[in-house]
């Protein structure tokens, strides 16, 4: 079929908004992971969500109460997630800067195996756990990957970033140097 180029241009754009409201229909139907959920924040400056989770080779657990006295950062990622390739190689070299930073990388991935395969491609060094139910990330208000938080040597949340940039990187950075020396 021959359309005019004016009808064309048309059915191009009309096809363009289908697909795209089809997809905002099929994420709002399936609830877009969790854009369904009622996010509850933990407020910063109160105790951090307490949480013990398999690592993700099954052979040890982190529990955050086991870490207490420690300045820990705390990682939600997924292996979809593209911000998160670029956030881990720096979390790495952020604990290789400061070993007496802990380092906690909590997994959302429903399968074991697809996080196992990201971190092993991405940042292998990592201590990494997996939170597949998403409870913890729940109790954290995490609605979006990478979302990040700093928890100071008594168990208090200090810091919370969501997502990833460099200029976030950086804050990061001068935190865990203010928590480091408190």
């Amino acid at each position: 079929m021959f359309f005019s180029a004016p009808l064309r241009k048309r059915l191009d754009a009309l096809t363009t908004y289908g697909m795209f409201a089809a997809v905002l229909g099929f994420l709002a139907l399936t609830g877009a992971g969790w854009a369904a959920k009622d996010f509850k924040r933990p407020a910063t400056g109160k105790a951090a969500p307490a949480f013990t989770l398999a690592g993700l080779d099954h052979d040890d657990t982190v529990s955050l109460a086991a870490l207490k006295g420690k300045v820990v950062f705390i990682d939600f990622w997924a292996s979809w997630c593209l911000p998160c390739r670029q956030l881990m190689p720096r979390v790495a070299a952020l604990k290789a800067m400061h070993p007496e930073l802990e380092v906690v990388a909590v997994s959302v991935d429903a399968h074991r195996d697809k996080a196992i395969t990201f971190l092993r491609a991405v940042e292998p060094s990592l201590r990494a756990v997996h939170d597949a139910d998403h409870s913890v990330a729940d109790r954290y208000g995490v609605e979006r990957m990478p979302t990040s938080f700093l928890v100071d040597r008594t168990g208090r949340l200090r810091f919370r970033h969501d997502g990833y940039s460099e200029k976030s990187f950086e804050a990061i950075e001068r935190q865990v140097r203010v928590l480091l020396e408190e």
